[in-house]
């Protein structure tokens, strides 16, 4: 259970978050705008999510969020501001000061998720093709991982940073990212396995055992990334942790 304190601090960085895009109803309205429509239409397919910046939706409090390449580019951008303060808020252990965790976010943003020595990025947030650099990292600690739309980690970005038991498995069709896997980034401790359903059309197919073992397509170890799955291409459909 989240303490009082920390529950507050996270509903407060959401609110904030959700009502930084302000203009997004003015987007909504340009039918022109392919990246605005191709969020609508994500928005429409699941619930719950919010637009929380021009390319960038968020469930759970921030706990997901899914960022979009920006027109002309193939790759999703690293987190906006309005998304680091809710990736700092949701990793920040119990107790953490507003201020501290403003801070990090403020750190987070500017540091623009540079990956291990990687120096392919754009201080404009742009980041090279064939780079994960846009998975964030080091915000309390608390690394994330992420799921990309296309090989070479392109396209889409969806990302995550909690634990997940096998029994509470994370069923990607819930943010309309079922079947879209084609490269990942585990930028942190945990291992993630990933699975695919069993019975066509059947979530619940999706972390059942079969003949004693685990459908398990992929295993994420810690510090790890794939820009390419071969044979597993959009073949995900849930995924769980260590």
């Amino acid at each position: 259970m989240l303490g009082r304190r920390r529950a507050a601090v996270i509903a407060a960085a959401w609110t904030m978050a959700v009502g930084g895009i302000g203009g997004a109803q003015a987007y909504a309205d340009d039918s022109a705008n392919v990246l605005q429509q191709q969020i609508n239409e994500v928005l429409a397919k699941t619930q719950g999510g919010v637009q929380i910046s021009s390319n960038e939706i968020a469930w759970e409090n921030g706990n997901v969020i899914m960022a979009f390449p920006e027109p002309g580019e193939t790759s999703a951008p690293t987190s906006s501001p309005a998304a680091a303060k809710l990736e700092a808020t949701v990793s920040a252990p119990e107790g953490t000061s507003p201020a501290a965790i403003i801070a990090a976010a403020d750190d987070a943003s500017a540091d623009d998720a540079v990956d291990e020595g990687s120096t392919d990025d754009d201080p404009s947030g742009v980041v090279a093709a064939g780079s994960d650099s846009g998975c964030p990292t080091v915000t309390f600690g608390n690394d994330f991982y992420c799921f990309y739309q296309y090989k070479n980690y392109g396209g889409r970005r969806i990302q995550f940073s909690e634990k997940y038991t096998m029994s509470n498995a994370v069923m990607l069709d819930k943010y309309d990212f079922e079947n879209r896997t084609s490269s990942w980034s585990n930028k942190g401790g945990k291992i993630i396995y990933v699975a695919g359903r069993t019975v066509t059309g059947s979530n619940a197919s999706c972390n059942n055992y079969v003949n004693n073992k685990r459908p398990v397509l992929w295993e994420e170890t810690n510090h790890s990334h794939s820009s390419s799955l071969g044979s597993l291409d959009n073949k995900a459909d849930c995924f769980w942790t260590s």
